[in-house]
């Protein structure tokens, strides 16, 4: 019994690494100085050391990204038999200014997630990579990356090909999106006058079932998955960027001309899911019904 559960959990490992995501290889490219990584290894005194750093980009190395818990994976460097980056002494909180080496053990603090549309790459930990020295517009030749809490416009990267330095690599999928109206409230046999409510309006997250980050898509990634969608294409408003902010409740008040029946409040609301983790926006984008029918039309945006 012993062993078939050992095989049984053995065999669910293996069918949760062949269906995790990994992304196009890749190389990384520092956006200010233009330089890039390369994988280096060598033998001193019978041991093994690996290294990632500064060159030239001809010179540069493969990685790819492979989901691991969420929105965080495991930087692989190709051709490795599937060395990973991390901290230097495998903390899953490393201090500033830890460097950042291959190894071939993936440990569970050797975990990133990247920012495909800014460019940043981010620790698990909550911290940065950064090039090395901190905050410098050209990194120290043939330095490693290094990890830092604090994010500047000189750690930002270009996540590119190796044949081709002008064409970027994505490295995430496109997340799945969906809109729906939320009832907010109802109120049967209705009298004249003012009516008031509550409604919440802006952005919320909720982190996986793994992790304890949380994952945020910003207004223009929004933006873009939206406008590719051809159902919800036309349903998105120049007006969310200014919603586009933590959830917040605001008062509104309908006024009632009609003496009975139902009055029903819906919100129109967008959620976008990846990696067992959500995103959701609230717009400001109200319907008023006589039915607790929920509505079908997609509402129209304004551009």
């Amino acid at each position: 019994m012993r062993l078939f559960l050992i095989l049984m959990l053995l065999s669910l490992s293996l069918l949760a690494a062949v269906d995790a995501y990994t992304s196009p290889p890749f190389i990384v490219r520092h956006w200010s100085s233009r330089l890039c990584y390369d994988y280096v290894d060598w033998w001193s005194g019978g041991h093994h050391y690996e290294k990632f750093r500064i060159d030239k980009c001809s010179n540069a190395d493969e990685l790819v990204w492979q989901q691991v818990d969420g929105h965080f994976g495991y930087l692989k460097v190709v051709g490795t038999n599937g060395h990973c980056l991390g901290p230097w002494g495998r903390s899953a909180q490393p201090d500033d200014d830890t460097a950042i080496f291959p190894h071939f053990t993936c440990y569970s603090s050797a975990l990133f997630t990247i920012d495909d549309e800014n460019g940043y790459i981010k620790h698990a930990g909550g911290s940065y990579v950064h090039p090395y020295p901190f905050n410098h517009d050209k990194p120290r030749w043939q330095s490693d990356l290094i990890i830092h809490k604090d994010k500047n416009i000189n750690n930002r990267f270009d996540f590119v090909q190796k044949n081709n330095h002008n064409a970027k690599v994505k490295i995430m999928p496109t997340p799945n999106v969906s809109g729906f109206w939320e009832k907010i409230t109802c109120w049967l046999n209705v009298h004249k006058g003012e009516l008031m409510y509550s409604v919440k309006v802006g952005t919320s997250t909720s982190s996986s079932s793994t992790t304890t980050h949380a994952w945020e898509v910003s207004f223009s990634a929004a933006y873009k998955i939206i406008s590719a969608s051809a159902k919800y294409s036309g349903s998105f408003s120049s007006t969310y960027q200014q919603q586009w902010h933590t959830e917040t409740t605001i008062e509104r008040r309908i006024r009632i001309e009609e003496e009975g029946g139902t009055v029903c409040i819906w919100q129109w609301v967008y959620t976008f899911d990846q990696f067992q983790d959500k995103f959701t926006f609230k717009a400001l984008t109200l319907l008023e019904t006589r039915s607790e029918a929920r509505p079908t039309r997609i509402p129209v945006g304004k551009k």
